[in-house]
């Protein structure tokens, strides 16, 4: 188990592991979170280029569902705003370009159908009086066949939406889209995720039948969709308590990335007011190649098969998580979330080769990044849910100073800190003596902490009472 260990950026290729560090120097906001983000927005741009065959060519998308939490004033905003600026300019430019041809394709369908009518009217009028109509009857059916093609709206990205909304647009020509919010408190608690059997269709990359009472059915067919959500703790404690065990027992929870960043606040001090800024513009020139590539063949897949070497190595490490999953296991406790974890260990895997821009198939080094992530998110998963079942829930104020001393101590690797501290640099509404001293009594009271005072100063000990 990992503790508070950061993300491993190290295991990712260079164009992205350097933009991450660019990004984290710029807005000083907790490394995992940006690299969580970014994970997204590869997710988000190579998902309608590649998928990935693993044992046996068994194929699935290269879609991660990701989950990230974070309080506010994490400049999640300004990190997604980096990561994404070439995709949202892109977006823009689609949609200026998209109304220009709506307008071109409506005047046609105007003419179209004057051309319908008039046949129309002569087709009546020859059989009115008698004539023969097949060559008017020929005519009508060429012109149905000329009926002007719908243009393709290309959009990648949903953010407060509904699943019929969705549905809808993956029901045409562009079939990969991303639901990515910085705050996701309107996805949660709105309707995005409301029919959570239809989102895990779309990671499967399944095939959805959409009904309507007064339409014919329709089809959707080798979509692909990316989540790449950050919300606040308070959010989805809310939607764990509403729909935790739906969301758990369907396996939503089991096909996510989720994680909870140590926040920067209250360290992020400016020490050196010139940060690089070559990176980024690195990073964002590969994203858009891989776009570019995607419309320009948005009907073709390119599928990354394991290079042998890679093959075995993700064998060893299904089988490790299938070993782990029997009693007494690490994973024996979280059966669920072990069933997809190699899935998402390949879907990583290719997602980083095609990235970096590799060819062939998915190396060995691929493999062992993709791992190493997975990895990482296990442990998140793990201290997040462990025990309870629930997502590190703050019922209470004072369960969230609870963990909030507890990650301050672990990740300054304290055996305890002074009181002080909380008030200095603890979750900005905690800072008020009264109402810490409220909430540390009854910590004390339920055996969570132990205090001590030397001097004039009272030292604050987080137990471990949760086992986790």
């Amino acid at each position: 188990m990992s503790g508070d260990r950061e993300f491993p950026i190290h295991v990712l290729p260079a164009r992205a592991g350097h933009a991450i560090y660019e990004v984290v120097q710029q807005t000083q906001a907790p490394l995992s979170m940006v690299a969580a983000d970014m994970l997204g927005v590869i997710s988000l741009v190579c998902q309608n280029r590649i998928d990935v065959c693993r044992l046996n060519n068994l194929r699935s998308p290269t879609s991660l569902f990701i989950v990230t939490i974070a309080e506010s004033g994490e400049r999640k905003s300004t990190v997604s705003k980096l990561l994404m600026k070439p995709i949202y300019q892109l977006e823009e430019r689609l949609f200026d370009l998209y109304k220009q041809e709506i307008i071109k394709w409506r005047y046609n369908v105007k003419i179209f159908k004057a051309e319908e009518k008039a046949l129309m009217s002569r087709l009546k009028s020859e059989i009115r009086g008698g004539k023969d109509p097949t060559i008017t009857r020929e005519s009508l059916s060429m012109l149905q066949d000329s009926y002007p093609v719908d243009p393709v709206r290309y959009k990648l990205t949903f953010n407060d939406t509904t699943p019929a909304a969705i549905k809808e647009y993956l029901c045409g020509d562009w079939r990969s889209v991303g639901i990515l919010s910085d705050e996701a408190g309107t996805i949660f608690n709105g309707y995005a995720l409301n029919e959570l059997p239809f989102v895990n269709k779309m990671w499967d990359g399944a095939t959805y039948s959409v009904e309507r009472k007064n339409a014919p059915e329709r089809l959707i067919k080798n979509a692909r969709l990316t989540l790449s959500l950050q919300v606040q703790s308070v959010v989805i404690n809310r939607y764990i308590e509403r729909k935790g065990d739906i969301a758990k027992g369907i396996g939503f929870f089991a096909r996510t990335l989720i994680c909870r960043p140590f926040s920067t606040q209250g360290y992020r001090q400016i020490t050196n007011p010139v940060v690089s800024s070559e990176h980024l513009p690195v990073f964002h020139e590969r994203l858009m190649e891989i776009i570019n590539e995607s419309i320009e063949n948005k009907d073709e897949r390119i599928c990354l098969h394991f290079s042998p070497e890679a093959r075995q190595r993700w064998i060893a490490f299904y089988n490790q998580v299938e070993t782990e999953m029997r009693l007494l296991g690490f994973l024996s406790d979280f059966k669920d979330y072990a069933s997809k974890i190699a899935e998402n260990m390949a879907r990583i895997a290719a997602l980083l080769h095609y990235f970096n821009g590799d060819e062939g198939d998915v190396s060995l080094t691929a493999a062992e990044a993709a791992i190493e992530i997975s990895a990482w998110y296990v442990d998140e998963y793990i201290k997040l849910f462990s025990k309870q079942q629930k997502l590190d829930m703050v019922n209470t104020d004072a369960d969230e100073l609870y963990w909030w001393i507890k990650e301050y101590c672990n990740q300054n690797f304290l055996p305890y800190m002074r009181k002080n501290t909380i008030l200095q640099y603890g979750p900005n509404r905690f800072r008020d003596r009264g109402k810490v001293n409220e909430l540390l009594s009854t910590l004390y009271s339920q055996g969570k902490i132990k205090a001590a005072k030397k001097g004039k100063t009272i030292f604050i000990q987080a137990m471990d009472t949760w086992g986790i």
